[in-house]
């Protein structure tokens, strides 16, 4: 399988205001935490841990083992990692146009916490 644009040293990346999906992502690492939002409804709603790109999908798999490609658009990032490795999400849905989006580490201390995704943001 090609590895181009992954990475196997590094840290994992959490959510940001710049970095909500793994596209944003520059360099993917291997085993990076992801929460799926993609087209198999079985999984949908779950986490998984990035793999490698294999045409143009990045390719997670579960904890029971399957392997799927997604659309890097469809795989959120955590919201924080413990100095154990747990990912923690923490995912919204927008109220201007109902698409999840994950809540980065400030936003989710914030008082309130942000109603809208990103994008409608501005």
């Amino acid at each position: 399988m090609p590895t181009v644009g992954t990475s196997s040293s590094g840290q994992f990346s959490c959510a940001t205001p710049t970095q909500h999906t793994l596209r944003d992502l520059r360099t993917k690492r291997k085993g990076q935490p992801v929460f799926v939002m993609g087209h198999v409804l079985e999984r949908k709603g779950q986490e998984a841990t990035f793999e490698v790109f294999n045409d143009r999908l990045a390719v997670v798999k579960f904890i029971d083992g399957v392997a799927i490609g997604y659309d890097p658009y469809e795989l959120l990032l955590p919201t924080d990692i413990d100095p154990d490795g747990t990912a923690y999400f923490e995912i919204r849905s927008c109220a201007e146009c109902q698409q999840f989006f994950p809540l980065t580490s400030d936003e989710c201390e914030s008082d309130p916490e942000p109603t809208a995704c990103p994008e409608c943001r501005g």
